[in-house]
């Protein structure tokens, strides 16, 4: 049975470059003020999952507030899968594209305060293999970027923005067939991206049809680099000529690269290089709490 006055805090201490012990404190009064029992876990990258379940089992919080990036947030939700638990997020990643999507606020005192707040929504995942994607995954050249971010020194934006150059130049398109219910699609590509929201970190509308919670995601197949289909969607125009952009709605999908394995990432985590994806979507997956 789950308690009322029971919050657990779950922060990733490397994500990003907020102050985690700016929201530790504040987080710990807060909860003080509002008469809830808090525990606190540190992801360490090793058995995080299995440890964050045994917490939720023992403690049987109520709600459960998450510091640190889609990544981080992605994993505690499916460590509470079928659980009716509230999250409340804390932006504290590189991107935090989820945020962005909720229109979450940015400032550690605003969005401790949505966190602990009434309003909530329930949002589907998608479940990519073993994987469970709340926000955007792709194949391709997105993923090449996390891949390369990941592993370089600076954090943040500024981070995501130094890699890029690296990452064009690096990047090779690949051979691509995509089966749905709506058919069979064979073609070159630049990116896959398996979307259940609307907005990478920076802002940008990747996927104008995104709804996170109406029971389908979109497949997003950029085929080649174009300024003109790029400005459409800055400006939210979804006319795109197919030869260069293509977007689809679906519950399910099977992606297979044809001609070589391709770098993999689930919600800002780089996962590897793959050959075959199974993606389907899981309704009303977890509770957000919203402003």
């Amino acid at each position: 049975m789950f308690s009322e006055r029971k919050v657990l805090l779950v922060v990733n201490p490397i994500s990003g470059d907020k102050d985690k012990q700016e929201i530790l404190s504040k987080v710990t009064a807060r909860a003080e003020e509002d008469g809830y029992v808090l525990s606190i876990f540190s992801t360490t990258g090793t058995d995080d999952l299995i440890q964050i379940r045994e917490l939720v089992k023992n403690l049987c919080p109520s709600r459960i507030l998450v510091a640190g990036g889609d990544g981080t947030i992605s994993m505690v939700a499916e460590a509470v899968q079928g659980l009716d638990v509230i999250f409340g997020i804390i932006p504290a990643g590189s991107a935090n594209g989820l945020s962005a999507d909720f229109g979450l606020p940015v400032s550690i005192d605003e969005s401790i305060e949505v966190a602990f707040g009434e309003n909530s929504v329930h949002i589907d995942a998608v479940k990519i293999n073993e994987d469970i994607s709340l926000h955007l995954s792709d194949i391709g050249l997105n993923a090449l970027l996390v891949k390369n971010y990941e592993s370089g020194d600076t954090r943040g934006k500024l981070g995501y923005a130094l890699e890029m150059f690296k990452t064009l130049n690096e990047h090779e398109n690949f051979q691509v067939r995509i089966t749905t219910t709506q058919g069979i699609i064979e073609t070159e590509a630049l990116v896959v991206i398996i979307a259940n929201a609307k907005k990478y970190g920076t802002g940008i509308t990747i996927n104008p049809f995104g709804d996170m919670s109406d029971g389908k995601f979109e497949l997003v197949i950029a085929k080649k680099i174009d300024f003109i289909e790029t400005a459409k969607f800055l400006t939210g125009n979804t006319e795109f000529n197919h030869d260069v952009m293509e977007i689809i709605s679906v519950e399910k999908a099977k992606i297979e690269c044809i001609d070589r394995e391709v770098y993999f990432q689930v919600d800002g985590e780089y996962k590897g290089e793959v050959r075959e994806l199974n993606a389907e979507i899981l309704k009303g997956f977890v509770r957000i709490a919203i402003p």
